[in-house]
């Protein structure tokens, strides 16, 4: 019950954040699915909904030269993962366990193709924290970074309710701060969102 409070507050300040007249960008909803690579600690399945704001960020001329197209972005993660509720993973035929995750994914965006109405791929690549009700990895830590490149494409991008589909490769790792176990997750997975007006 606390665990949906949380989220109902992250999501009504995310919406503020949205109402706020300051932010001249766009609001877009994805749905994802992704695995981690199978190692000896199991694998993960991810079922994820993100939240994004993204705008056009003010660049130094330097940057702005080489990023003409660049946005920046965050975006709220929330993911029912399935994992192997054991540290030895299938070993001894211990069962999956059902962990509920949340992160926070600071990113920039590069698009290409800007005059075309059809389809305009993108490229972006960003980190962030994570967090959990359970340790994932199993006997690892309930916080992590989470760090991700993704490769889209934008099916007609100037359409009120553009088709945004893609891969994401992302690396969630405690980077041996946070607990003595690090044996990081390598997960891949696809997105499908809009854009909500």
């Amino acid at each position: 019950m606390c665990g949906m409070v949380r989220s109902i507050v992250r999501l009504a300040v995310l919406l503020l954040l949205l109402s706020s007249p300051a932010f001249a960008g766009d609001f877009n909803i994805y749905l994802a699915n992704a695995k981690s690579e199978t190692n000896r600690h199991g694998q993960s399945r991810f079922r994820m909904i993100s939240f994004e704001l993204i705008g056009r960020p003010k660049l130094p001329r330097l940057l702005e030269r080489y990023l003409p197209n660049a946005r920046a972005g965050v975006d709220i993660d929330y993911s029912d993962v399935r994992q192997p509720r054991s540290w030895f993973g299938y070993t001894y035929g211990d069962p999956d366990d059902s962990v509920r995750a949340e992160w926070a994914h600071f990113f920039i965006r590069q698009y290409w193709g800007s005059s075309s109405n059809t389809l305009r791929p993108y490229v972006d690549l960003g980190t962030g924290p994570m967090w959990s009700n359970r340790r994932i990895p199993a006997a690892t830590s309930k916080l992590n970074f989470n760090s991700q490149l993704g490769l889209g494409v934008a099916l007609f991008p100037n359409a009120r309710t553009p088709l945004y589909i893609g891969y994401r490769f992302f690396h969630i790792s405690n980077g041996g701060l946070l607990a003595g176990r690090n044996p990081g997750l390598n997960v891949n997975g696809f997105f499908i969102g809009t854009r909500v007006r």
